[in-house]
């Protein structure tokens, strides 16, 4: 261990990394008999960090630095020794010398203050939330509360601007003289102590140079007259300039002395550096489209296609409470009075313990056994296996962008020129910036700007969506550092930071959620936009990340698929996986897994443990090379180096298991002369997901107390029946209109819905709400009824939600009302014949008569059809029902075609009341109380609820149905005009 203390780079890299360690290792290195124990402990933990440096790309302190490689048609690798070192104030130490500046009861005074944009109100009480709680050595994110007293109230509404510590003093004595100017001032140091109030001291993230920023604020205020305050100024001065020299170890060793000795005691090294590597790598085009191929292949074979699980039980809790199009404010979402967060965030209930078991897991468990079988330690992925993993059945909703990281194995420059390379992934970011953007500050100008350019440009999920940069601070303060990022989007959304109102920046309170049948979607209604977030971090958003924060970030992307590395799902768990290989592109490395008790324990004599790991060695084929893998961290190993078993075995000791992937060969990385490296490539999506057209948000379709109709409160009774979904025609034909007729006919109307349960939503009309009791009693016996003769399961009462944002408010909604009613009469006319047409001919049949009667004639309404309808079916219909549709959805000679089928006229009969309902309500559409909502919107979502209300949720069969319709309209326009449009 002298020997390796005496590199003095390794040294100095081990002294910044960790502070204590190389403080314990010198004290080893320099006593006469140290301890066996002390020589053990400090011996291995060095040993960890050396093989890091050797081993692992990730940036960190003077360990690994970063540079910028280019694609090109001339491979090409050069490397120097003229690497930087870039310096600034470590997070933690400048988290400590803002506690001692705010601490100044004089500076206190100056300081200007803002409120925390993220404390909401619960009952009498202050909430803020973000607050880190450390346990069992894991972060959790808390809220923290405080009484929401008057004077309190008074300080939120005086600093939604930045406001001195002195004005907002004076402004609440004036407004409460019992108070005291000693009780005004312990409840602003509290507030700020809380971080209910940010002073101007406090960093925002978009801002690299976080010492810099805190001297412009403390000149802005004057500090160097303030006796108290003026010396640490001057020493923070010097700090900033000396951080400027940490290009050399004497500067950094001075700055760092001088950045001790005015906060002292702390753990973590003051400066945190950032290497900048002298090198110039150009890779090969053939690397690229390799690369592109990847993200291609763990987009078609991702385990969430479609969003995660979570995230679809989310948008199905978001829709059924707010429907389509309302603007419903965030911070009134996440609320407890809202839908919350989604399943796994902190205070969040847990989810399934035992998921389902897809074809997917299925697929690959058979593949690693097999290949276990077969002795293999490699699968090559052909077309018919991403087939069988492609979980389908309709194409992944691809991300707009991604970041990608490889290793690139190749002996020489001259083979990765000749295409004799091999790529290993070995990471995929939520985004393009997650591991680019940190590092801005970094690289050098030319390519500062370059990079800066392309993560501007970024492509989002629609034409009316813009990116908007994250900036908030993590929950804990030390790792400031990794969030900041230099602003490269026109947007911030900015949380828990000290900021002045501007237009370019959105808080909480100008952000909106919302949602279609598809999607969820994040809106500035007031700037009629739709938000992409993008996080330019790497934080762990489960564990260093505020749930706000996360919230946000995963909203954008949550119906997209969630492209990771390879997803082994089912077979994680399994002893061994093999190598999964796509052309030169290993999606997924070998990996073994050893249990502690596949081993003598921890008594038994290091021979015999060694003997017994040969043995292990053996019968599993585990190679010599390999990485122990724990979390996001891997240590290289040589398991023929009697150390390396050492550090296995203390792992195995710690943790109980070893999770082990095979490692490259000697000179796999000859190309960058053996050194350890990561090729992280930002990728955009070149045909984004094919998402429904969404109207711009606007603020008239903010969410308005009347959307809310609570049981017994309000004038409609919401009863929800629950049963086999092939019951449903039965029930509504044969039983609702004995329970209309005992009710006395009140205005009604119903839809098929699923909650993921299908179900049918009844709405009764109330006279008044006390009506609620008798109603809901002559509903229930009723219902007992059906119970009876085995066609209901259950019967619920819910609050019912009034999609205001989609149909309309004030008689606009009561004109939406009245087609709803009109639509059920029609459907339970149609139930009612014993003999009628097939049931998507009777689909494509209404759709024409809908869209027609809506749009005031036949004619527009097979023009909109034909133009808003895609062309093509999503799966084949068979002649004879194209043809039946194509006759019978005919309205020449007043429908006659459908009038001569069986049931036809009696089902016709019904429609008459629903033309005129639609005509009424087409007269609201533009209105006062339809601002924001589009005609063609409505009409999309008149035929969508239609097929709901005459069918269930069936997006698929509805496609079919639709496209039936277009043809009919495409026949129609082509009889009475002769031409074919």
């Amino acid at each position: 261990m002298r020997a390796v203390w005496a590199n003095g780079d390794l040294v100095e890299a081990l002294e910044h990394a960790s502070p204590v360690l190389a403080a314990q290792v010198r004290t080893v290195c320099t006593a006469d008999e140290p301890s066996t124990r002390d020589v053990r402990r400090a011996a291995l933990s060095v040993a960890r960090y050396l093989l890091r440096s050797q081993h692992r790309a990730t940036p960190f302190g003077l360990f690994a630095g970063v540079t910028v490689a280019e694609f090109g048609p001339q491979a090409g690798a050069r490397w120097g020794v003229e690497h930087v070192a870039i310096g600034h104030a470590g997070a933690g130490w400048l988290a400590a010398v803002v506690e001692r500046l705010e601490a100044c009861p004089d500076l206190l005074e100056r300081l200007p203050v803002v409120v925390n944009n993220a404390v909401t109100s619960r009952g009498d009480r202050l909430i803020v939330p973000f607050h880190s709680d450390a346990q069992d050595g894991r972060t959790r994110a808390v809220e923290a509360s405080m009484a929401l007293t008057e004077p309190v109230r008074a300080v939120l509404a005086a600093t939604r601007a930045p406001l001195r510590v002195g004005v907002l003093a004076d402004k609440l004595q004036a407004e409460f003289p019992e108070a005291g100017p000693e009780k005004v001032r312990r409840l602003l140091v509290e507030l700020i102590q809380r971080r209910v109030l940010i002073t101007s001291l406090h960093t925002p993230s978009t801002e690299t140079d976080a010492l810099g920023y805190l001297l412009d604020q403390l000149d802005a205020i004057d500090t160097d007259s303030l006796p108290p305050v003026a010396e640490m100024l001057r020493d923070l001065r010097a700090i900033r300039t000396g951080l400027n020299e940490c290009t050399s170890r004497g500067g950094r060793d001075s700055v760092a002395a001088r950045m001790r000795a005015l906060v002292p005691g702390l753990r973590r090294h003051p400066v945190a550096l950032d290497l900048r590597l002298d090198a110039q790598l150009v890779l090969p085009d053939a690397v690229a489209r390799e690369i592109e191929r990847a993200a291609l292949i763990l987009t078609r074979v991702s385990a969430r296609p479609y969003g995660t699980a979570a995230w679809a039980a989310y948008h199905q809790r978001f829709y059924e409470r707010y429907g389509i199009g309302t603007m419903v404010p965030l911070q009134e979402v996440v609320a407890d009075s809202g839908t919350g967060y989604p399943e796994g965030y902190p205070g969040t209930p847990p989810g399934a313990r035992r998921p389902r078991v897809s074809a997917r897991d299925d697929a690959l468990v058979r593949l690693a056994q097999a290949a276990a079988l077969d002795g293999r330690d490699e699968v090559v992925l052909t077309d018919e296996l991403i087939d069988a993993l492609d979980v389908g059945p309709d194409e992944p909703r691809v991300p707009p962008h991604l970041e990608v990281g490889v290793r690139v194995h190749a002996a020489s420059v001259g083979e990765l020129q000749r295409g004799q390379f091999r790529l290993e992934v070995v990471s995929v970011s939520r985004g393009a910036g997650v591991s680019a953007g940190r590092f801005l500050s970094v690289l050098a100008p030319a390519d500062r700007e370059a990079l800066a350019a392309e993560l501007a440009d970024l492509p989002t999920a629609d034409r009316n969506t813009v990116p908007a940069q994250l900036s908030f601070p993590p929950l804990l303060p030390e790792s400031a550092h990794i969030t900041r990022a230099p602003r490269g989007l026109p947007i911030v959304i900015s949380l828990w930071e000290h900021r002045a109102p501007a237009d370019d920046v959105l808080t909480p309170a100008d952000l909106a959620v919302g949602c279609d049948g598809r999607r969820m979607y994040l809106a500035a209604p007031e700037r009629g936009q739709r938000i992409e977030a993008v996080g330019m971090h790497a934080l762990n958003l489960h564990t260093h990340t505020p749930p706000l924060v996360r919230f946000l970030t995963e909203l954008s992307r949550a119906q997209c698929a969630q492209v990771t590395v390879f997803d082994w799902g089912a077979a994680a768990a399994m002893p061994f996986l093999p190598r999964l290989r796509c052309g030169r592109t290993v999606l997924a490395p070998a990996r073994w897994r050893l249990e502690a008790t596949e081993q003598p324990g921890r008594a038994r004599p290091r021979a015999e443990w060694d003997s017994a790991l040969t043995d292990w060695r053996a019968r599993r084929r585990l190679p010599q090379r390999v990485y122990l893998v724990e979390d996001d961290r891997r240590l290289f190993l040589d398991l023929d180096e009697a150390g390396h078993r050492t550090l296995l075995r203390q792992h195995l000791d710690r943790v109980g298991l070893a999770v082990l992937v095979e490692a490259a060969e000697p000179g796999a990385f000859g190309w960058c002369d053996g050194r350890a490296h990561e090729v992280v490539v930002p990728l955009k999506a070149i045909r984004p997901p094919a998402w429904p057209t969404l109207t711009a948000p606007t603020p008239a379709r903010a969410l308005s107390p009347a959307q809310m109709q609570t049981p017994a409160a309000s004038s409609v009774l919401l009863a929800t029946l629950y049963g086999d979904a092939r019951r449903q025609d039965t029930v509504l034909s044969c039983h609702l209109p004995d329970l209309l007729e005992r009710l006395g006919g009140p205005p009604w109307w119903f839809i098929r819905f699923r909650d993921p349960e299908q179900h049918l939503r009844l709405r009764i009309a109330l006279p008044t709400p006390e009506a609620f009791a008798e109603t809901a009693r002559t509903v229930s016996a009723w219902a007992d009824e059906l119970r009876g003769a085995g066609l209901l399961a259950d019967l619920r009462y819910p609050t019912s939600y009034r999609e205001m944002g989609r149909w309309g408010s004030g008689p606009a909604w009561g004109a939406a009302e009245e087609v709803f009613r009109a639509d059920s009469r029609a459907i339970l006319a149609q139930l009612s014949q014993p003999r009628r047409p097939h049931e998507r001919t009777l689909v494509a049949a209404h759709t024409v008569s809908i869209a027609s009667a809506f749009l005031g004639s036949t004619q527009a309404g097979m023009r909109w059809l034909i133009d808003h309808i895609p062309p093509t079916a999503p799966v084949p219909v068979p002649r004879p029902q194209f043809t039946d549709a194509v006759r019978l959805a005919d309205p020449g000679d007043d429908w006659a075609a459908l009038r001569g089928a069986p049931g036809g006229a009696a089902i016709m009969s019904a429609w008459a009341d629903r033309d005129a309902a639609l005509a009424a309500y087409r007269r609201h559409l533009p209105g006062p109380h339809t601002q924001g909502i589009a005609l063609d919107d409505v009409l999309t979502s008149l035929l969508h609820v239609h097929f709901v209300r005459h069918i269930a949720v069936n997006f698929p069969e509805e496609e079919v149905c639709l496209y039936l319709a277009r043809a009919a309209s495409l026949a129609w326009t082509a009889c009475t005009t002769g031409r074919t449009p």
